[in-house]
């Protein structure tokens, strides 16, 4: 018998969309490499970008405390706002609103098309 936390994730026909995954997978791995090879983008960027677009898709946007991904990714504040502050720099990441001390971002959805 499958357990609630082991049963796999059912979707329905009108969001499931195989092919969508599967392009929406080939441009992150495109924006990825182009984020990589930026040679402004430091290290730090780069680590807070692997883990924003891991949870983020182009089309929608996700708020995102410092503090908690400093913690999760086992880095300084100071150095998580500095990346982030590079990653909108460069319009790799889009603020779109301010919360508290949650900021919501999202991925610039035209990355892909500047970068080829």
């Amino acid at each position: 018998m499958t357990s609630a936390a082991t049963a796999p994730v059912r979707h329905s026909d009108s969001t499931f969309n195989p092919l969508r995954i599967e392009a929406a997978m080939h441009h992150h791995d495109y924006i990825s490499k182009a984020v990589s090879t930026d040679r402004e983008i430091t290290l730090e960027a780069l680590r807070v970008f692997t883990y924003l677009s891991r949870r983020l898709h182009f089309d929608r946007s996700i708020p995102v405390l410092q503090s908690e991904l400093a913690d999760a990714l086992g880095m300084q504040r100071p150095n998580v706002n500095r990346a982030i502050k590079l990653l909108e720099t460069k319009q790799i990441l889009l603020r779109e609103s301010k919360l508290g001390r949650a900021i919501t971002f999202r991925l610039n959805p035209e990355l892909g098309c500047r970068a080829a």
